[in-house]
C-alpha cells in the first residue's frame, strides 16, 4: 500500500512538472512572441486598414488592425486582437457619428491606448494620446483644419506623445502620412492606392528614425 501510494505520489509529482513545462512553454510563445517595429509592414498595414475603412469591411479592418499593432508596439497575438476591436470600434463609431464624435470615439480610443500602455511600458497617458489620436481624425474632417500641413502638425504632436520626446522626423512623418490621407480624401474610391502606400511607407521610415 505504501509503496503504491509513493508511486501515485511520484506520477503527480511529475504530471505536475509536465503541466508546468507545457503551461511556461505557452506563457513564453506569447510573451516573447512580439515583433519589433517594423516601417514597412505598418505601412502595408495602414494602406489595407484604410481601404478596409473606406468599404466598410469591418473584418479585414479587424485583422489589418491587428498587424499594425504588432509591427508599430511590438504585440503579442492575443493583445493585438483585444486593442485591434477596440480601435476598430472606436474608429467605426467615428465614421458613423453625425454629432459628438469625441462621446462616440474617445472612449475606446483612451481604453486601447491604456492596454498599450500596459503591455508594452510606456509612460505616456493614454487619455492624451487618444485625444490626440482623434484630434487629427477631426481635423480631416473640418474645412479649414484638413489641410496635409495642418493634420500634418496633429500627427506629430501624437507621437511626441506616444514617444515621450520631439524629434524633427515626427514632423516629416506626420507631414507623409496627412500626405496620404489628402490623397485619399481628394479621390474618394478612385484614390490612387500605389501612392497611398509609397507615402505611408515614407512616413513610417522617418518615424522609425525618431524612436
Amino acid at each position: 500500500m505504501d509503496q503504491h501510494r509513493a508511486s501515485q505520489g511520484r506520477l503527480l509529482k511529475v504530471g505536475i512538472l509536465v503541466i508546468a513545462v507545457v503551461l511556461a512553454a505557452v506563457c513564453f510563445r506569447i510573451v516573447a512572441n512580439r515583433p519589433s517595429f517594423a516601417a514597412d509592414k505598418v505601412a502595408r498595414a495602414e494602406t489595407h486598414m484604410w481601404q478596409a475603412y473606406y468599404s466598410g469591411n469591418k473584418t479585414q479592418l479587424g485583422l489589418q488592425l491587428i498587424a499594425l499593432l504588432r509591427y508599430q508596439y511590438g504585440l503579442s497575438l492575443p493583445e493585438a486582437k483585444q486593442i485591434g476591436e477596440l480601435l476598430a470600434s472606436s474608429a467605426m463609431k467615428f465614421r458613423s457619428a453625425s454629432g459628438d464624435s469625441e462621446r462616440a470615439a474617445l472612449p475606446d480610443l483612451a481604453h486601447a491606448y491604456g492596454l498599450i500602455k500596459r503591455a508594452t511600458g510606456a509612460s505616456f497617458d493614454p487619455d492624451r494620446v487618444a485625444q490626440a489620436e482623434l484630434a487629427w481624425w477631426v481635423a480631416r474632417r473640418t474645412r479649414g483644419q484638413n489641410s496635409a500641413e495642418q493634420v500634418g502638425r496633429r500627427i506629430a504632436e501624437l507621437y511626441a506623445l506616444l514617444y515621450g520626446r520631439d524629434r524633427p522626423s515626427f514632423a516629416r512623418a506626420g507631414l507623409l502620412r496627412a500626405q496620404a490621407a489628402a490623397v485619399r480624401d481628394s479621390a474618394g474610391n478612385n484614390a490612387d492606392w500605389v501612392q497611398i502606400e509609397d507615402l505611408l511607407h515614407k512616413s513610417y521610415r522617418e518615424l522609425e528614425k525618431g524612436m
